[in-house]
């Protein structure tokens, strides 16, 4: 955590200490996507999901901590309940943007519950380009050259009108 700064941290504690959680929140959301390698961050604020009564949010931050305490486990059940389960729908909820190397030092409890190395591997592997995808790019494309089209039968248009 010395790369955050300072002053960050110190209206994050007053946050807190005013209990303004919303406000801390919305903060530790900033922090974890401009400090993704900082898992402790993700600690702090599943700390503030569960005082705020969401412990399936808790949950989710909460999962890549490698020491839960029984109720980050309950609320990292929870959240896997939530997402069916589903290894390749958990990797995505938890927005994980951090150095995989990071992940993959990590030693998660599979004896507690059953899917955090599944889930890990997911995080970690490469994604592969789906149809999904393809048809995005193809669909974005397509609108291009329309409009593009559309642009030049306006321009030829006007050139009749006034030739």
């Amino acid at each position: 955590m010395e790369k955050i700064p300072v002053k960050t941290l110190k209206k994050l504690k007053e946050d807190v200490q005013k209990n303004d959680l919303g406000k801390a929140r919305d903060r530790l959301h900033g922090l974890i996507s401009t400090y993704p390698n900082e898992l402790q961050l993700r600690k702090r604020l599943g700390d503030i999901y569960f005082e705020l009564k969401y412990p399936s949010m808790a949950g989710r931050y909460w999962y890549l901590e490698e020491k839960k305490t029984p109720e980050m486990v309950k609320a990292c059940i929870q959240f896997e309940k939530k997402m069916g389960k589903d290894p390749e729908k958990i990797a995505r909820a938890l927005k994980y943007k951090g150095n995989m190397e990071i992940l993959k030092r990590l030693k998660l409890d599979e004896e507690i519950f059953s899917l955090p190395n599944k889930v890990k591997e997911k995080l970690v592997e490469k994604p592969e380009n789906s149809l999904d995808d393809k048809l995005v790019t193809f669909g974005c494309l397509s609108i291009i050259v329309l409009i593009i089209i559309l642009i030049l039968i306006g321009i030829y248009t006007v050139f009749k009108w006034i030739f």
